[in-house]
């Protein structure tokens, strides 16, 4: 089951933000950084990518996609501090990885995760099981700094501090940029009682987050002054095509051609239309090659049945699903899939700013990497062709709903990137303002009268099995349950939700509310016509 997706950032996060902005100059990168802070990463679409290709069978594929099942189930139960549940679905998931045959250098994902999740537990028994996974990793493990950050981690809280020391070094040689490694290694050494190494940390972050600073808001073009640097508190956020929330939108039996409308074309039809459904499926669960498998087949067999415009919700998802695998193929098949997309599918806001955030990535990887500096050159025409076009459709999705904050932040991100902090800066006031709004407690009426969609806000209390389930949750106002499908021989669970309301602040008191109550772990998520909505 794909698990409903909790709002993107944290109430009391937003406010003080909202509220510090508009009185304090903040233009730090690491105060907000905690020492040992990391967050799960799942990447399982790397996972078959990173297996000896000429040793994969078609059993080894059918047994990895189903393992992925419980690997993403346990990730979402990371996600939430459920480690318990989370070392029961890996478990799960370690059979059908080994029954695959993947090679060490695929399975460093799942080992990784696995280490974090047992120690996570708190269990002096899980210590050593965390370990053993640790000492399974290939070289490989540590490539990817993320990756390598989240292992650094997994040592130290298995008390190898030395290992995690190491680890955190050599990402530090690789980004100077990646702040996070500094905090966490300089705390490593500091209750190592080694001062004079953290000290050695803490100066060398100083001097690169300074140089960050400079030039992130320096353009080569226009000097800012010490006064307008302070100024700026909004740097943005990257678009991320990995993430994205594929639309349920976009029906595509409504854009038959003329003449196919007999029995036999109507069969056909189906097909293709259930081949789109099983493909946004895996795409929502991140499972890019199969989504690529069926999204292709959806083509083939509409082709000749549905014209370009309504093509363009295969072709959109499928542009994204190549894009996300950050393959060698990537660009080239995205190109293939962009290419033929029609106007006609950015009438409707989410589409929109799914393909604002595609064509970026597209910009992106087409973009020629400087290695000596990491700076990309964005002036070759395929990369400033699609990057103009990304700008335009984040504007567009803006237009469509002035409340979708992810819009504004990535376009303050690109618009920094590129130099013209000026253009960032208005929209970072734009985005303060509606922000504001968004908190503030407000009616469905004035949400109408603002002439946006309605949103309607509700509260995830958890996910309950047979014997765990409160046994009055079903006494909630507007409970919905929904059945989670764990896999085979996996024990049955239920996701409850409740309330509807129309404003943050009162769905905020309810969760309040719900704690009192004993419900620990819950968290809002909101809807838009009927579909949920991720801020």
């Amino acid at each position: 089951m794909r698990y409903i997706t909790s709002l993107l950032f944290t109430l009391f996060t937003i406010i003080s933000v909202s509220i510090a902005s508009a009185n304090n100059t903040d233009t730090s990168y690491t105060d907000h950084l905690v020492a040992g802070d990391w967050s799960p990463i799942s990447e399982v679409e790397k996972i078959l990518e990173n297996a000896d290709q000429k040793k994969l069978t078609r059993r080894s594929k059918d047994q990895a996609k189903k393992a992925s099942v419980h690997y993403l189930n346990a990730i979402e139960f990371m996600k939430k501090s459920e480690y318990s549940n989370a070392v029961s679905e890996f478990e799960l998931a370690m059979k059908r990885y080994k029954r695959a045959k993947l090679g060490a250098d695929a399975m460093n994902y799942v080992n990784i995760n696995m280490a974090l999740a047992y120690v996570k537990t708190g269990e002096n028994k899980n210590i050593s099981k965390a370990k053993r996974f640790l000492d399974l990793l290939s070289k490989k493990a540590t490539k990817d700094n993320r990756w390598a950050y989240n292992t650094a981690i997994a040592y130290n809280l298995t008390g190898n501090p030395n290992k995690a020391a190491e680890i955190l070094s050599e990402i530090i040689k690789k980004d100077r940029y990646f702040f996070q490694a500094y905090v966490t290694l300089e705390d490593i050494y500091r209750l190592g009682d080694n001062d004079k190494s953290a000290d050695k940390v803490k100066k060398m972050m100083n001097i690169a987050e300074e140089k960050l600073i400079n030039k992130e808001y320096t353009s080569s073009n226009n000097t800012k002054t010490n006064q307008n640097l302070n100024n700026i508190t909004e740097i943005g956020k990257k678009p991320d095509v990995k993430n994205l929330n594929p639309s349920k939108k976009g029906k595509i039996i409504n854009y038959i051609k003329k003449g196919k409308d007999d029995e036999k074309s109507q069969s056909k039809i189906e097909e293709g239309v259930n081949e789109y459904k099983k493909g946004v499926n895996f795409l929502r669960k991140k499972d890019f090659l199969a989504a690529q498998t069926h999204l292709k087949n959806s083509e083939k067999k509409l082709k000749r049945y549905i014209d370009e415009d309504g093509l363009n919700f295969v072709r959109g998802n499928l542009a994204i699903s190549y894009l996300a695998t950050q393959s060698k193929k990537a660009k080239g098949q995205a190109n293939r899939y962009l290419r033929p997309i029609t106007s006609d599918l950015f009438k409707e806001h989410r589409w929109t700013y799914n393909m604002a955030v595609t064509y970026y990535e597209f910009a992106y990887v087409s973009a020629r990497l400087n290695k000596k500096d990491g700076t990309r050159k964005w002036s070759s025409p395929k990369p400033a062709e699609n990057l103009k076009q990304s700008i335009k459709l984040f504007k567009k999705s803006i237009n469509l709903d002035k409340f979708y904050l992810p819009a504004y932040e990535n376009l303050i991100y690109i618009y920094r990137e590129q130099g013209d902090n000026d253009k960032a800066d208005n929209l970072a006031k734009k985005l303060k303002k509606k922000r504001l709004e968004l908190i503030t407690s407000y009616t469905k009426e004035d949400q109408i009268k603002n002439k946006g969609e309605i949103y309607i806000f509700r509260l995830n209390l958890g996910t309950f099995g047979k014997f765990d389930t409160p046994a009055y949750i079903k006494d909630e106002n507007h409970i919905i349950a929904i059945p989670v499908e764990d896999g085979l021989n996996s024990v049955k669970r239920t996701t409850y939700i409740s309330g509807k309301f129309y404003n943050l602040n009162d769905v905020k008191k309810y969760q309040e509310t719900m704690t009192s109550k004993g419900y620990s772990n819950t968290f809002i998520v909101a809807y838009k016509d009927g579909e949920e909505f991720d801020f």
